[in-house]
């Protein structure tokens, strides 16, 4: 493989699993520098209840790290319910941040990245290529994630295994 063009392995590549690019990045200094690079972080399990007023009430769940590049995928999976009767308001949130001055700036936001949380448990996921969230990515920005259960009494949103893997462009890109 050593003989085959960058573009070539690149290529390839794209057929390999995160996990397999990583492993395969590790061989060679080459291959380091070549292949896409992956960063996973996980948000932690959660019940919250809304509160009695409001409909729109998100609140701060988590900051991802920084980021070491730019972003080519935005890529999130959870396990997730909401109360399991009546309106469902529940969602998650996920913002691209930037810090200027000191202070934290919005730069592009994405609501209800799996849409509205159903009355049973069910797995979601979502990927985002084109989005200003992935687009607009520069190093040193992190993504903000935020939860909403929904106001007006009643509502909670529950959500285990919150994942999130984002893959950067290769530096021969």
């Amino acid at each position: 493989m050593e003989g085959l063009p960058d573009l070539v392995l690149l290529k390839i590549a794209e057929y390999l699993s995160p996990a397999e690019c990583v492993r395969l990045s590790l061989t060679c200094k080459r291959f380091l520098g070549l292949l896409p690079q992956y960063v996973r972080f996980l948000g932690e399990d959660f019940k919250i209840t809304g509160p009695h007023t409001g409909h729109w009430t998100p609140e701060f769940y988590f900051d991802g790290p920084d980021l070491k590049g730019k972003v080519k995928r935005f890529r999130a999976s959870v396990e997730w319910k909401d109360q399991g009767w009546g309106n469902r308001k529940g969602q998650l949130i996920v913002k691209l941040m930037r810090r200027d001055s000191g202070q934290n700036m919005v730069i592009a936001e994405k609501t209800n990245i799996f849409g509205i949380a159903g009355h049973d448990w069910a797995n979601s996921t979502c990927v985002f290529v084109t989005h200003p969230v992935v687009k607009l990515a520069e190093p040193g920005d992190f993504y903000r994630f935020e939860r909403n259960a929904g106001g007006g009494g009643g509502h909670s949103l529950f959500a285990r295994k919150f994942t999130v893997l984002l893959e950067f462009l290769s530096n021969k890109l």
